[in-house]
């Protein structure tokens, strides 16, 4: 069974990984204690599905080693941290880890079909696309729940829940900057600055790839 290119293995793995986001958005609301029993028995089984699956890449891989040391081989050991470690969930920076899950979803590239010139463009970078856009989800994502976890204490109001902390992670990414959320913590300021560097080149060069892109497919369509 070759699990490097099943197409459905890697659908699955991704439906889980999107259900393991959504569980740790959930976290982040005031919610009764049974749902949050429930949200933690659903990430366990979450968590052994990857277990589960990342057994299988090591039995099944032509190069064992190599895949354990791979950059993605140590990206799926470490969605599995939670259920590796007694009282996970408790454990602030343990629960931190479970971020790296989105990494995985890097993992399945698929490229979007447009139409006339503007499809030709994208075809020409789709490689650069799909990196950037997927650069982009994992640090919206990546920084929405470490400044949750910086500033939620201290600002109860202005960052609630994981949606509060997103709309600050796309604005700081974006140098959009409203000022209506805004870090206080040192922690919190630090990681903004790294928000707003990181966003000039993910806003930036996709653009210019995309305006060089959709010139040459203007000309060879003329």
């Amino acid at each position: 069974m070759d699990l490097k290119s099943n197409a459905r293995l890697e659908i699955a793995v991704s439906v889980a990984v999107f259900a393991s986001i959504a569980i740790m958005a959930l976290e982040t609301f005031s919610l009764p204690e049974n749902w949050k029993h429930a949200l933690f028995v659903a990430d366990i089984i979450l968590s052994i599905i990857f277990v589960v699956e990342y057994i299988l890449r090591i039995l099944t891989a032509e190069n064992k080693r190599a895949y354990v040391t791979s950059f993605y081989g140590i990206i799926d050991l470490v969605a599995i941290f939670p259920i590796l470690i007694h009282a996970a969930s408790s454990v602030r920076v343990v629960r931190l880890l479970r971020v790296l899950r989105i990494i995985r979803l890097l993992k399945i590239k698929r490229y979007s079909d447009a139409m006339d010139r503007y499809r030709q463009a994208l075809k020409l970078i789709a490689a650069e696309a799909t990196l950037f856009t997927g650069v982009a989800f994992v640090f919206i994502i990546g920084f929405a729940f470490l400044i949750y976890e910086f500033e939620h204490e201290m600002q109860p109001d202005k960052y609630s829940n994981l949606f509060d902390a997103v709309w600050w992670a796309v604005i700081s990414l974006t140098s959009v900057g409203y000022g209506d959320v805004y870090p206080l913590t040192a922690a919190g300021r630090m990681l903004t600055l790294a928000m707003v560097l990181t966003g000039m080149g993910i806003v930036a060069v996709p653009t210019a790839l995309l305006a060089s892109a959709l010139n040459q497919a203007h000309k060879e369509e003329a």
